[in-house]
C-alpha cells in the first residue's frame, strides 16, 4: 500500500511539472523574432529643423502599423534609422509600406509623398524622401 501511496502523491508534482513545461514552450513560440530594417530619411534641400524636432518612421500595412520609430534628426540629413520589427508580423503582411514624417514646433512639416514597399529587411539601406507637406 505504500508504493501505491507515494506514486499518487508524486502525480500531482509531475502534472505541474508538464503543465509548466507546456508554458514554458507556448511563451517561446510566441516570442517575436526582432530584426531591423536601415532606412535613410532624405530632407529637401537646405532645410534647417529646430531643436524640438522629431522623425518618424513607421511600417504599414491596411491593418495599420507594423512597427514605429521615433528619432530627433540633426544636422541637414540624410538621417540614418534602425527600423525594429518583428520578422513574422512583417512576413504576415499585405503589401507593408515604410513612410517618414517630420514634425517641428508641435506641427507636422514633411511627409514621404509615396510610402515605400517593401519585402523583406535588406542590407542596403531603404531611401525614404522627405517632402514639405502640402
Amino acid at each position: 500500500m505504500s508504493s501505491s501511496r507515494t506514486a499518487m502523491q508524486t502525480f500531482p508534482g509531475r502534472w505541474l511539472l508538464g503543465a509548466l513545461a507546456l508554458v514554458v514552450l507556448a511563451g517561446c513560440a510566441g516570442t517575436p523574432d526582432f530584426a531591423e530594417l536601415n532606412v535613410r530619411v532624405t530632407p529637401p534641400g537646405g532645410l534647417e529643423v529646430s531643436e524640438d524636432a522629431e522623425l518618424r518612421v513607421q511600417l504599414r500595412d491596411a491593418g495599420g502599423t507594423l512597427a514605429e520609430t521615433r528619432a530627433t534628426p540633426s544636422g541637414s540629413g540624410p538621417w540614418p534609422i534602425a527600423l525594429r520589427f518583428d520578422r513574422r508580423t512583417l512576413e504576415a503582411a499585405h503589401s507593408p509600406q515604410l513612410s517618414a514624417e517630420l514634425r517641428q514646433q508641435g506641427n507636422l512639416t514633411h511627409v514621404t509623398a509615396e510610402p515605400v514597399a517593401i519585402s523583406g529587411s535588406g542590407g542596403e539601406p531603404v531611401s525614404l524622401p522627405l517632402d514639405p507637406r502640402p
